[in-house]
């Protein structure tokens, strides 16, 4: 009896601290820059300020890209975002898988916000998307769907529990509207700059450090100045008053946004100088086939007809007028001089030094070349010497040049 009474003691003990901790936790959503970055759970467990930046960064893109396969409204993908930020900032990335938290975060903004998804779809849609890279996730769904299903659950307790059921979130997009029509801006383009800052900060831990109206005054100033464009009064009071913010906190906001979006622009600058050099560094390699390497020959002359080689590629000289032949070739391109045939397949390319050259007007031209020398051989006198002859052919018909041999053949 003792026992058991002494355990039901020790329970409401810790009940009573729980509530207690819930209590100060609700009040306890903004830290300091130094706590954010020396004293969060992650850094207990090895994992270092940048690595967490990048998780964080990770986490937001992955919650932005599901909000918009489910079709919610921009406010409830905000939503998510804080509530990954304050769960993350209660427990350790290294015990928590990140991706399961997000889907567990948009699944609880969508009730928090009125934009309730049904859970049998919400279970498909998050896992597709957590395993895009996965063809057969969409077949394995149905097997595991399930267990998906209670891990959506189980996740969505310890998330209550991790915030104190504190899920009153403010964001910074009604300040700023509000502010913008007591100032009547009509500049549409600054609003939207300064909107877009908004999304920006929110997946950073500004959002963890400042209220919302300071966020959003220190948008619509970062946007003026990107702009130039002057902010209006309103009834003799300055722009910043219409937010009720302190000039010198509002500086520390500033200054940190200015601080965060030129790193970005020299780190996307850097992004595009690496771009241009490696677009400028490609070139084409062309690789010849194993079964056609061709190689002219630039110590063989005749008397009709002649082979040299420049560079890359090779040159037949024929009745005085060069013609450029690329020398990587087709396995099925063949050149055989001594009946005036080129078969060029459909992937082999004949270039000159000037650009590429029509493969149908070469084979025109030697055909009307061979057709020549064909009529020339048949007006030659009956009285030429045989011995003559003879030589006359071989120096025409002395020429072979076929992928299919490892070597020249050469005939005198």
């Amino acid at each position: 009896m003792a026992v058991k009474m002494q355990c039901d003691a020790s329970r409401k003990e810790v009940a009573g601290d729980a509530g207690e901790a819930s209590q100060v936790l609700t009040h306890k959503w903004y830290f300091s820059n130094k706590e954010i970055e020396l004293h969060s759970p992650s850094r207990s467990d090895g994992i270092d300020y940048k690595h967490e930046e990048h998780l964080r960064k990770m986490y937001c893109s992955f919650l932005q890209e599901l909000g918009i396969e489910l079709k919610v409204p921009q406010l409830t993908i905000a939503t998510a975002m804080m509530f990954c930020h304050r769960f993350f900032m209660r427990q350790s990335h290294a015990k928590n898988d990140w991706q399961t938290i997000a889907s567990v975060c948009m699944f609880l903004a969508c009730k928090s916000e009125e934009t309730p998804r049904c859970l049998n779809e919400f279970v498909v849609v998050a896992y597709k998307l957590i395993y895009k890279w996965d063809p057969s996730a969409s077949r394995r769904i149905r097997e595991i769907y399930d267990k998906q299903k209670q891990l959506i659950l189980i996740g969505e307790r310890l998330l209550l529990h991790v915030l104190a059921f504190d899920m009153n979130i403010e964001h910074p997009y009604k300040s700023l509207v509000a502010a913008v029509k007591r100032l009547d801006v009509t500049h549409k383009d600054l609003v939207k700059v300064a909107w877009n800052f908004v999304n920006d900060w929110l997946r950073t831990s500004l959002c963890l450090q400042h209220k919302p109206h300071y966020i959003a005054a220190g948008s619509l100033f970062l946007a003026s100045k990107i702009m130039k464009v002057k902010l209006p009064t309103s009834k003799g009071k300055t722009w910043w008053m219409e937010f009720d913010v302190s000039p010198k906190q509002l500086e520390d906001v500033i200054q940190q946004m200015t601080s965060m979006w030129e790193h970005s622009q020299s780190q996307s600058q850097r992004q595009t100088v690496a771009q241009k050099k490696e677009k400028v560094t490609e070139s084409p390699i062309i690789k010849p086939t194993s079964n056609c390497v061709k190689k002219m020959d630039t110590s063989r002359e005749t008397t009709n007809r002649q082979t040299s080689d420049t560079g890359s590629g090779g040159s037949v000289v024929e009745d005085g007028e060069p013609i450029t032949v690329k020398s990587d070739l087709s396995s099925s391109c063949k050149v055989v001089n001594s009946v005036g045939v080129v078969d060029v397949s459909s992937s082999c390319k004949v270039v000159n030094s000037v650009g590429v050259v029509d493969v149908n007007k070469i084979r025109e031209k030697l055909k009307n070349r061979n057709l020549n020398k064909t009529m020339k051989r048949a007006r030659v006198e009956e009285g030429v010497n045989d011995g003559e002859d003879w030589i006359e052919r071989e120096l025409e018909n002395g020429i072979v040049l076929q992928s299919t041999y490892p070597q020249k053949q050469r005939k005198i």
